[in-house]
């Protein structure tokens, strides 16, 4: 496809299509999906490298499980991409290729949850992922090393009632064969990028945006922390935890629905327990009843992350 750049020039640097700021695995993908169509793209990143931040302290979890239909069928259609991965991408990378693993997803319910997550059940129905509901027997023969009583709700280590059960059990969950994980997130974006860039796209590290310009209302660039002006018709705020910072600076932060803050949320990367085999766990599990994720790691190991329930103080950063 030919190419739509620019040939106007504003004070000495070329104009292009689209300014994207941000080279996470979001700002990556959309600079290979527009260069696909014939954009001119430059992605504007404060970090040294493709998917450096935010994106490489993923947990890299792929999953349909949202309770907004939009979000249920975007995650399920990407998972299709990470099927093929290098199909996709048509482009080698002298790095290797990320490696989406495809294990599967356990929902653990509680008493109530049912309930609680039935619109993320009914999207899922509607956008046709695959699913099947456990028992709490089910989970017993399919899971022998989870313990099956409820320890709700959610509580910190110094909690005198910590890792005390109570009187009943979890009422089953729900198994979602289509989803798993990526491995190497950073790399997926460092991918990406390649990807982008045999097309065309260009990537600049290291750089601070201070100003997003505007005239007449409209977007016409952005101006870095060294003073460089860049020109664009179009800019992409794909920030990350910080985007709305970029929002302020372009001064739409009041037509906002919705803000961002950076939060910091921890993950350790433990060994598992030793009835924790390949053969009992092999999953990516969502247990809502102790407030933590987790998913398999290279060799018998795990990562282990915070639902964020409410007993969690929130570190904002």
């Amino acid at each position: 496809m030919k190419s739509r750049e620019k040939t106007a020039e504003s004070g000495g640097n070329t104009t292009l299509d689209v300014i994207i700021i941000g080279a996470g695995v979001i700002g990556s993908s959309i600079a290979l999906g527009l260069t696909r169509k014939g954009y001119k793209t430059l992605n504007i990143d404060a970090l040294p490298a493709a998917g450096f931040g935010s994106t490489s302290n993923s947990s890299g979890i792929v999953r349909p499980f949202y309770s907004a239909l939009e979000s249920c069928a975007l995650a399920h259609e990407a998972r299709s991409r990470w099927l093929r991965w290098p199909e996709f991408l048509a482009q080698e990378d002298e790095s290797g290729y990320a490696n989406y693993i495809e294990c599967g997803k356990l929902m653990l319910f509680a008493q109530g949850d049912r309930a609680l997550f039935q619109n993320s059940l009914d999207a899922m129905k509607e956008v046709g992922v695959t699913f099947e509901y456990l028992s709490v027997g089910e989970l017993g023969a399919r899971f022998p090393a989870f313990e099956l009583a409820s320890f709700g709700p959610p509580k910190p280590p110094d909690d005198p009632a910590f890792g005390i059960a109570n009187e009943v059990s979890l009422t089953g969950g729900v198994f979602i064969s289509e989803a798993g994980y990526v491995g190497d997130p950073q790399l997926a974006a460092h991918n990406l990028q390649r990807a982008a860039e045999a097309l065309g796209a260009t990537f600049k590290f290291n750089t601070d945006i201070v100003a997003i310009n505007r005239s007449d209302e409209r977007v016409t660039g952005v101006t870095t922390g060294s003073g460089e002006t860049i020109g664009a018709t179009i800019v992409v705020n794909v920030a990350g935890p910080h985007s709305s910072l970029v929002n302020s600076m372009a001064g739409i932060t009041d037509d906002m629905n919705i803000t961002t803050r950076p939060m910091r949320h921890e993950v350790a990367h433990v060994p598992a327990p030793s009835s924790f085999s390949p053969a009992h766990y092999r999953c990516v599990v969502g247990d809502g009843d102790a407030g933590v994720y987790m998913r398999p790691e290279i060799g018998n190991n795990m990562l282990i992350g915070s639902l964020d329930p409410p007993c969690d103080a929130k570190d904002f950063v």
